[in-house]
């Protein structure tokens, strides 16, 4: 189903879509809403000119999750199955659940987290979804969120409890509407938090949608350069030298405030 050639494969999927696009150079596409530029090997990022968001997309992500990335770029271009999240429902889920469902369908997989939230669509709402999502039971994983446990953290002459997400996806392919709120919600709802903190890829985000929910940039972190290993996955390495692979760093933003 996916060619090995990303660019091809993209291009040909803008064509079947009817989305205009440039193919500015071999490995740069330039759409109306944002620039793709994909990566082989170790490069120097290039910054866009344009005022537009730039996603960057490398060569082991591609080979190793064609899905993800996919399912990522028809969010941004509104491609995505649509799904409201009021129909949903919010519990608890163990590792094992998380771990299965962030593996298949987060660009950097299950990473650990003491509390672990599913969001699931009933059964007698399978009717909104199309058959390819359809599943014999009785309701649908369709969300995961994950976050840390409680540290105290000094802010002035105060303490407060801070909490990091870790990580969030939905299924490959959909969107849930309002999905990302609902489960933050819950967690609020649930730990009291007295500040949340994540981290923003920057390959694929500026952040804009967090700052829209409340959250507050606190700092922008460097690359991060890695070695593939017999799988052809990631792992972090301190000797850019040895690194065949490396991010565009990242956001990290703070949620202090909850409505």
């Amino acid at each position: 189903m996916f060619s090995k050639d990303f660019i091809s494969f993209f291009c040909e999927f803008l064509e079947k879509k009817g989305l205009g696009f440039d193919l500015k150079k071999r490995n740069i596409v330039e759409l109306e809403q944002f620039i793709v530029q994909y990566f082989e090997g170790i490069s120097e990022i290039i910054e866009s000119s344009e005022n537009k968001l730039q996603i960057n997309v490398w060569k082991d992500q591609w080979e190793n999750f064609p899905e993800v990335v996919m399912s990522r770029l028809q969010s941004l271009l509104s491609e995505n199955q649509k799904l409201p999240a009021r129909v949903c429902k919010v519990r608890r889920i163990d590792k094992r659940h998380a771990e299965a469902f962030l593996n298949e369908n987060h660009l950097q997989q299950y990473a650990g987290g003491k509390i672990k939230y599913g969001l699931f669509l009933p059964k007698n709402y399978f009717r909104l979804l199309p058959e390819a999502f359809l599943k014999d039971s009785e309701e649908i994983l369709v969300a995961v969120m994950t976050f840390s446990g409680g540290k105290k953290f000094y802010f002035g002459d105060k303490t407060e409890q801070s909490f990091e997400l870790i990580r969030f996806a939905s299924l490959n392919g959909l969107n849930v509407v309002g999905g990302f709120s609902k489960l933050l919600k819950f967690f609020v709802d649930d730990k009291k938090p007295g500040n949340i903190m994540t981290y923003i890829d920057a390959d694929w985000s500026n952040g804009a949608s967090f700052g829209k929910l409340g959250f507050v940039l606190e700092a922008t972190m460097p690359p991060n350069f890695y070695i593939l290993d017999g799988t052809q996955r990631r792992a972090l390495t301190e000797n850019v030298d040895e690194a065949t692979v490396k991010n565009s760093g990242s956001f990290k933003y703070i949620l202090r405030e909850f409505s």
